[in-house]
């Protein structure tokens, strides 16, 4: 009895700390959003950065429904596109919201390192 609960104790621990070497590794980025706000009058936004090749940034924006929200982006390379709610788009679109909430807005690069410009916004 003690044998066995030593060994499960043990792969216990080994299991969590191979999941910890697992998050540890993941880009930070993929945990956090940047919540955009508009200036003050203001309907839309543009934000600019930097994303590695491969890398991704996501922002969350609320939004109400019946609003039209537009979104764009361009990069240095071209080979950045947007995700909107779990939907890809292409470099942007224009679109009807059906439910009043935050949106996840995510740009995705398919190439090597670039700056980008994303645009957002809601009328």
């Amino acid at each position: 009895m003690k044998r066995k609960l030593s060994l499960a104790i043990k792969s216990l621990v080994i299991k969590g700390f191979a999941v910890l070497m697992i998050i540890g590794t993941m880009d930070s980025a993929a945990f956090s959003q940047t919540r955009i706000r508009f200036a003050r009058g203001r309907t839309s936004a543009t934000v600019s950065g930097t994303l590695s090749g491969s890398g991704s940034r996501s922002y969350v924006l609320g939004a109400s429904r019946g609003q039209t929200m537009t979104v764009r982006v361009s990069s240095g390379n071209g080979d950045v596109h947007v995700d909107l709610g779990g939907n890809e788009v292409g470099t942007g679109t224009t679109i009807q919201l059906r439910s009043t909430d935050d949106y996840i807005i995510t740009v995705h690069n398919e190439g090597g390192a670039t700056k980008y410009s994303l645009y957002v916004g809601i009328r």
